[in-house]
């Protein structure tokens, strides 16, 4: 991803902790948006991010519920997508997520979607909308780079 990343919009839809967003920050990306329903979640990334420097004014953090996140943004397009969902994310919501991006044109010509997943984890009819470009397996999680 190293310099795909530079300048590059970003979002990290299910951010948890932020580390993914927060990489992206320090490799010199444009911005980020930040997007978790927990409010755990959301205090942990202001947390992790209040040190970093020059990153000012280049992220955003939103609690909310990714679906709702992505119907109602307007106007945006992202060179970079990360979504690591939690693993009992309901496989209806995955594919309402990846449709509302590949119908919202959301993603970037030559932009990439990285889902991150249990790798036992049938996927097909959540991504019939995308691409695969790459699946790359970690232990037990699978990570799948897409395109529209």
């Amino acid at each position: 991803m190293g310099n795909k990343t530079v300048n590059s919009k970003v979002l990290d839809l299910f951010s948890g902790t932020g580390s993914l967003g927060i990489e992206s920050l320090s490799r010199g990306c444009k911005s980020v948006h930040f997007v978790d329903n927990s409010f755990i979640a959301i205090e942990i990334i202001k947390h992790n991010v209040k040190d970093l420097k020059g990153t000012e004014g280049k992220y955003e953090i939103i609690k909310s519920d990714a679906v709702k996140f992505l119907k109602r943004f307007d106007d945006f397009k992202m060179d970079i997508i990360f979504t690591d969902p939690p693993y009992k994310v309901k496989r209806n919501t995955m594919k309402e997520i990846f449709n509302i991006i590949a119908e919202r044109n959301i993603i970037a010509d030559n932009g990439i979607i990285i889902y991150e997943y249990f790798f036992k984890r049938e996927i097909d009819k959540e991504i019939n909308n995308l691409s695969i470009l790459k699946k790359s397996f970690f232990g037990d999680k699978a990570v799948i780079y897409l395109s529209s």
